[in-house]
C-alpha cells in the first residue's frame, strides 16, 4: 500500500532513513534508470542506460504503474528526457547523440537523427544535457573533447545549429532559471544565456570540481552539487554563488518539492538522500534509498503534482521506480 509522507512529522520525530516511506516498483530489473520527465496530467516517461539500454517506459497514473513503449537505440542509451508543450517531448542518447521526438505525450517516438559529432574521448557519455525552453527551442549540451558545445533547434528538431565551444571542458546539464538558461560542467564553471540559447556568458568558476546536480527552486534560487559533494547556492538566477560546504558524497540530483523543501541525492560511496527545508541552506541525511539492493541509488528524480499533492518519482541504478506522496 502506498504510504504518504508528511515531511514535517518526519523532521519532528528525527527520522534519518526513509526506507519505509517509499513505494517500490521494479520496472527494469537490474537496469539503470537515469532519465525521467513529467509530461503533465499524470504522464511520466523514463528511459534506461546500460546494461539494458534505450528502453522507454510510460506511466499515466503519476508513476504507480508502467508500460514499456519501445527500445529506441539498440546499444545506445538514454541520458536525458525533456518535455515541452502540447504533448511534445524529446529523448537524448549518450553514445550516438541522437534526439528522438514524441508529439503524443510519449506514446510513440520518431528518430530525428544524430544532431552533432560530439565525441568525448572518455568513458563518459557524449551528451547529457537536454532542455526545451519556453519558446519551444530545443537545446543539447555535449562533452566533446574539443570543448563543451550547445546544439540548438528552433523548428522542433528539423534542423540544428552547433555552437563553438562555450567551455574548455564538457558541458553536463542545462537548467531553465527565472531569467534564462544555466549550463554547468566539468570545468567547474557556470555559463548562462538570456537569449534563448543563442549566446552564452561565462559567469565564472565555482569550484575546481566537476559540477553535476542542478535545479531551479523558483524565486531566483538555484542549487548546484559537485563531484566533491559540495552544494552551491544562488539567489539571483546563477549570477553569484555561495559555497555551502560539503554535504555528502558525489552529487547526482536535486528535486525541489516546493516551499523551500529539496531532496539531494549522491551516487558514490555513501549513496544517500539528503533533505533541506530551507532552500538548501542546511541539510539532514536521510540515509539510503531503501530498495533492498546494496549500493543502489537514485539516478534521477522529479516532483510532479496531482492537484495540491506533490508526488516524488525517481529511478534507481538497479531498475526501481520509487514513489512517494508529500503533503
Amino acid at each position: 500500500m502506498l504510504k504518504r509522507l508528511l515531511l514535517g512529522s518526519w523532521l519532528a520525530t528525527g527520522l534519518t532513513a526513509i526506507e519505509s516511506a517509499w513505494e517500490r516498483i521494479e520496472v527494469e530489473p537490474g537496469g539503470r534508470i537515469d532519465a525521467i520527465a513529467d509530461f503533465g496530467d499524470g504522464v511520466i516517461v523514463l528511459g534506461t542506460r546500460r546494461p539494458n539500454p534505450s528502453n522507454v517506459y510510460r506511466s499515466e497514473d503519476w508513476g504507480k504503474t508502467w508500460t514499456k513503449i519501445a527500445n529506441l537505440g539498440g546499444d545506445d542509451y538514454i541520458t536525458c528526457i525533456a518535455a515541452g508543450e502540447g504533448g511534445v517531448g524529446y529523448i537524448l542518447t549518450g553514445a550516438k547523440v541522437h534526439v528522438w521526438k514524441t508529439e503524443d505525450d510519449g506514446r510513440t517516438w520518431r528518430d530525428l537523427g544524430r544532431v552533432n559529432d560530439a565525441a568525448s574521448g572518455t568513458v563518459f557519455a557524449n551528451a547529457y544535457g537536454l532542455v526545451v525552453t519556453g519558446a519551444g527551442t530545443v537545446l543539447v549540451a555535449d562533452t566533446d573533447a574539443g570543448g563543451g558545445r550547445i546544439t540548438r533547434s528552433t523548428d522542433g528538431g528539423a534542423t540544428w545549429e552547433v555552437s563553438d565551444p562555450i567551455s574548455p571542458l564538457a558541458i553536463y546539464r542545462l537548467q531553465l532559471v527565472g531569467d534564462g538558461i544555466v549550463a554547468n560542467g566539468w570545468a567547474g564553471n557556470i555559463y548562462k544565456s538570456t537569449d534563448d540559447g543563442v549566446t552564452w556568458r561565462d559567469v565564472g568558476q565555482l569550484m575546481d570540481s566537476y559540477l553535476y546536480a542542478i535545479d531551479y527552486l523558483g524565486n531566483d534560487e538555484v542549487l548546484i552539487g559537485t563531484e566533491s559533494g559540495h552544494v552551491l547556492r544562488s539567489e539571483d538566477n546563477g549570477e553569484t554563488w555561495a559555497n555551502l560546504g560539503h554535504v555528502g558524497d558525489s552529487a547526482d540530483d536535486f528535486v525541489s518539492l516546493g516551499q523551500g523543501r529539496v531532496i539531494f541525492t549522491t551516487y558514490r560511496n555513501s549513496k544517500h538522500l539528503h533533505y533541506s527545508a530551507d532552500s538548501g541552506r542546511t541539510w539532514m541525511n536521510w540515509g539510503d534509498v531503501g530498495t533492498g539492493v546494496e549500493g543502489d541509488w537514485f539516478d534521477h528524480v522529479i516532483a510532479t503534482h496531482d492537484g495540491e499533492k506533490v508526488i516524488v518519482v525517481g529511478g534507481t541504478n538497479q531498475g526501481f521506480v520509487l514513489r512517494a506522496e508529500v503533503d
